[in-house]
């Protein structure tokens, strides 16, 4: 049976935009550069067994790679979908299938991705059915702290999943 983990990359402000790289504003939230959250996913020197293209720092590339290794599904709310550009019409991770959920049409659904309008569970369980044996990684649960790891620029935290 598969697990539902969360997997997140955000500033101190709690967003994953701010300002787009000519420095206008994104969405109007957030005080930061969005780009420079996710950095860490090419400026190191050992190549990613998961995500191609990602070149990670040695002790990121460990850490990202074992949790994005158990990754079978991605949930997304409709604000970090619309965040996220879509996902480009795929999800956060390349070969796990993305179910956005909203309370109203999201535009741009690909066939990589699936709306779910009737409520979180049900967006989960959909998620775990086509995750196997996989885990499902939604964006807003409930979290216990388990583990740090402190690298230049950023820390890994690893949680457990409250119920």
């Amino acid at each position: 049976m598969s697990k539902v983990i969360s997997a997140h990359a955000v500033s101190v402000d709690g967003y994953i935009s701010g300002r787009t790289p000519d420095g206008a504003e994104e969405f109007g939230r957030g005080l930061g550069d969005a780009g420079m959250l996710f950095d860490w996913y090419t400026d190191g020197d050992t190549q990613s067994q998961e995500f191609g293209g990602f070149k990670l720092r040695e002790p990121s590339a460990r850490f990202f790679d074992l949790l994005a290794a158990r990754v079978g599904a991605t949930v997304a709310g409709r604000t970090t979908y619309e965040h996220s550009s879509h996902f480009g019409g795929g999800g956060p991770h390349p070969t796990a299938p993305l179910f956005v959920l909203s309370h109203r049409p999201a535009p741009e659904i690909s066939e990589k991705q699936t709306l779910v309008t009737t409520g979180i569970e049900d967006a989960i369980a959909a998620a775990r059915e086509v995750a196997g044996n996989k885990d499902v990684v939604p964006k807003h649960v409930k979290l216990r702290l388990l583990e740090a790891i402190s690298v230049p620029g950023m820390t890994h935290l690893h949680y457990e999943v409250l119920r």
